[in-house]
This record gives C-alpha cells, structure tokens and sequence, in this order.
C-alpha cells in the first residue's frame, strides 16, 4: 500500500498588506543605507590609513585586501535586501526567491565576519611587527582607533542587514500536524 506523497509547500504566501508594505520599505531603506554607507567608507579608510604604525608591507596589504572585501560582502547584502523587495507583491511573499536571498544575507554576514576578524588579525600582527624607529613614536593612536572602528564597519552594515532580513523575511509560522 502506497500513501500520497506529502503536498509541497506553497511557493507564494499570502501576507497582509501592510506587512507587505513595511517589508518593502524598510527593505528598501536598509539597502539604500547600505549601497551608501559603502561609497563613504572606502575614501574614509584611505584618509586614516594614513595614520596606520609602520607594519610589515605584507600584512598591511593583506589587511587592507580583507577590508575591502568586507566592504564588498556589506554592498552585495544591500543589493540582496533590494533583490528582495521584488518578491513580495501586494500581498504574496515569494518564498523560494526570499528563502535564497535570506541565505545570501547569512553567507554574506558570516563572509564579513571572518574578514573583519582577519583584516584585524593582519593589522595588529604587522604592527606588532613593525621596526621601533623614530617614526613609530609619532603615531597617532586616535587616528589608529578611528581606522579600526572604520575597518570594523563593513561587519556592522551586514549585521544590520542580517538582523532586517531575519526580522522581516522570516518564514510564516506552519501549525504542526
């Protein structure tokens, strides 16, 4: 005796309106919050990387490579979250689309999260590195603070973006049978 394979779930689910509304909107203002952040960053980085201690040529490098990476993972978690408001209509949510775009978020935090912690890896090895000279007393620790805090931004922006997409694309509650 066979049994009817179990139904599928459903591709599209109803959601009211203004949810649909809130979802689309706020969406819309974390990516624009996002795509803009990171055109401001990237100049912000070069002016305080200035500031940067002698380090090790290598690990400055590869510090700066992983920044700029980070910076990249927080613009693709913006363009997914504006990905996402086409898949909510008036009153349907997309669930396969937003399911894939929710895992792009995830990818995209987790991505950052390990090259922030690289990027910082890097930086306070090369400077720890570095030859005292003359020049290492002239450093100017705020400025290296402020680099810092501005290397740890990309990791920031794609948090909030992670925390958006789980708060509003989350799957709807299925009564358990």
């Amino acid at each position: 005796m066979s049994y009817p394979p179990p139904p599928l779930p459903p591709r599209y689910v109803w959601v009211p309106a203004p949810h649909a509304h809130r979802i689309r909107t706020s969406c819309g203002r974390v990516a624009v919050l996002l795509l803009t952040a990171c055109p401001v960053l990237v100049p912000l980085l070069v002016l305080f990387g200035g500031h940067l201690p002698p380090v090790y040529p290598a690990l400055g490098f590869f510090s700066w490579a992983l920044t700029g990476t980070s910076v990249v993972m927080a613009v693709l978690t913006g363009a997914f979250l504006l990905a996402a408001r086409r898949h909510v209509s008036a009153e349907h949510l997309d669930l396969h689309e937003v399911g894939k775009l929710r895992s792009g978020i995830v990818v995209a935090w987790a991505a950052s999260l390990l090259l922030t912690v690289l990027a910082f890896s890097g930086l306070s090895l090369g400077a720890s590195l570095a030859p005292l000279g003359s020049n290492a007393r002239t450093i100017s620790w705020p400025g290296v603070w402020t680099l810092m805090l501005l290397m740890a931004t990309p990791f920031v922006l794609t948090s909030i973006a992670l925390v958006t997409g789980r708060r509003l694309l989350a799957l709807p509650d299925r009564p358990r049978s």
